[in-house]
């Protein structure tokens, strides 16, 4: 009758054991669970951030290709100035 009383005894604490064991398993997948979530809102976020950063991007180099160097800034004005006066040109002419 020992040897039974003794092996109900190492059952109860083996199954003991492995309920403790269970108990530490889902704990720690919940905290891998929320460590998940976390960071797919951070890989989310950081994704809007490329995208932002990347229209940014696209406008700087719009502005730097429309904004030229000085000569090319310079040689625009001329011409520019050439055609308006051309223009006025054929105004006077017309009005003559």
């Amino acid at each position: 009758m020992t040897d039974l009383n003794d092996s109900i005894e190492s059952l109860g604490k083996k199954t003991d054991a492995l309920i403790d064991v269970l108990r530490k398993a889902r704990i720690k997948i919940e905290q891998l669970n929320q460590d998940k979530e976390r960071l797919n809102k951070k890989c989310e976020d950081e994704a809007k951030r490329i995208l932002e950063l990347k229209e940014e991007n696209k406008v700087l180099k719009l502005a730097a290709a429309i904004k030229g160097n000085e000569e090319t800034v310079s040689d625009s004005k001329r011409k520019i100035s050439q055609m308006v006066r051309e223009i006025d040109r054929c105004i006077a002419k017309l009005n003559d």
